[in-house]
């Protein structure tokens, strides 16, 4: 018999779109991965009779009920005393988690708000789960096998009790087989070519397909419980579509640009328009950068383009600055500018003004430069200025990415 759990996520903000739920996929990964993947989930706001009537029904349907949020020292924080009504259970002060909360402040070096003692009141024969990262403990109760906890929803708070905690009481109480994650990761192609192009792959009824569209590129999820069958679908995936992978699991195009550059002893720099240091900011955001990539300019201006790159003039004037030839010419200024092995280069038409008939919006040139190519390739992106401008900096590291493999 498998267990059911459901997520309880109380906020005002999450339905507002204030805030994004990034607790809950944080949480429905983590819980996969022990084996206790997500029934359901249900978002409500701050309000006792809500939490209430939402309690009533998780509790009586599920095995495990993960509540998030509320559990703050201020008066619109409604979570906790809410769930002690609904047990029939009156709050009492836990002097080992007023201590805590004491201790929190007295690290910051700042004065302890009394508002912040009624965190130190916890339901009665309920575990409080201690914060180490903030003044809001955890809760944890349980009943008929059931079992409740109630979490902050501050997700640095959160994370760190599920990992302290929480994962090692249902480790131990629930006797689960861990679902088996895996994903296929694909750029340059539709979500309906690509399943065109799979559609004789086997996937046996006990293995799950996902398909995960993402700005600009499309992933795939395959799980389940049996490791050799999943092994069996990703060799079937990756033989067909191996012109289209770039990366598999938790890989992103920058951290795999990290390995393949340091690996190969190669520099790296950069030169963006439209982009306008979103390609950079990808790039360094990987820990120990700094080993391959020597630097970059944003080359708004065509005078920049001329001056700093050494893009001619001519060519400007002849094909314009969105164009494969000013592209290219970009690619290799910034290569000889910055001395490195191989330079990329980004421009384009981001909008949502500046199109033609020629050129619409959305319209991105790229070039790649080393000591023995000049590559260069065209893309029309659709979307946001935005999404426009996210898709042709992944697209770049990653047109260099592929571009390097089928050299190697």
């Amino acid at each position: 018999m498998s267990v059911k759990v459901s997520i309880i996520n109380i906020g005002n903000e999450l339905l507002l779109g204030r805030t994004v739920n990034t607790n809950l996929s944080w949480l429905g990964n983590q819980l996969a991965e022990i084996g206790l993947p997500i029934t359901k989930s249900v978002t409500i706001q701050d309000d006792p009779q809500e939490i209430q009537n939402t309690l009533r029904s998780e509790w009586r349907q599920n095995d495990i009920v993960i509540i998030t949020g509320g559990l703050g020292p201020t008066d619109d924080d409604l979570t906790k005393k809410t769930i002690a009504d609904f047990f029939g259970k009156k709050l009492e002060f836990r002097e080992e988690v007023w201590m805590d909360v004491q201790e929190i402040f007295t690290r910051r070096s700042l004065q302890v708000p009394e508002i912040n003692r009624s965190q130190a009141m916890v339901p009665e024969g309920f575990v409080a789960l201690r914060n180490t990262v903030g003044t809001a403990p955890g809760l944890y109760f349980t009943q008929d096998g059931k079992s409740l906890f109630a979490l902050p929803g501050v997700p640095l708070e959160m994370k760190n009790l599920f990992e302290n905690h929480i994962s090692a009481i249902l480790k131990n109480k629930y006797q689960c087989n861990p679902v088996i994650i895996r994903q296929i990761r694909t750029w340059n192609i539709s979500e309906s070519a690509l399943a065109e192009k799979l559609k004789d792959v086997s996937i046996p009824e006990e293995i799950k397909l996902a398909w995960l569209p993402q700005t600009g590129r499309v992933d795939l999820r395959i799980y389940g419980y049996d490791k050799d069958l999943i092994e069996k679908c990703l060799n079937q995936i990756r033989e067909i579509a191996q012109e289209w992978v770039w990366g598999e699991d938790e890989d992103t195009p920058q951290t795999i640009l990290y390995e393949f550059l340091t690996k190969k002893n190669l520099t790296l720099a950069v030169a963006e328009s439209c982009t306008g240091g979103l390609v950079q900011q990808l790039i360094t955001s990987v820990p120990g950068a700094s080993k391959y990539f020597n630097g970059g300019i944003v080359s708004y201006s065509n005078e920049i383009k001329i001056n700093q790159l050494k893009v001619k003039s001519e060519t400007i004037d002849k094909s314009g600055a969105v164009s494969v030839e000013t592209a290219a010419e970009m690619a290799l200024g910034v290569r000889t500018e910055f001395k490195a092995d191989i330079g990329i280069s980004v421009t384009g038409i981001a909008g949502p003004e500046g199109g033609s008939k020629e050129k619409p919006v959305g319209t991105v040139c790229f070039g790649i430069s080393d000591k023995s190519q000049l590559l260069t390739t065209k893309v029309v992106f659709n979307g946001t200025r935005d999404s426009i401008r996210f898709k042709a900096a992944e697209f770049v590291i990653i047109y260099l990415i592929k571009s390097s493999r089928s050299q190697a």
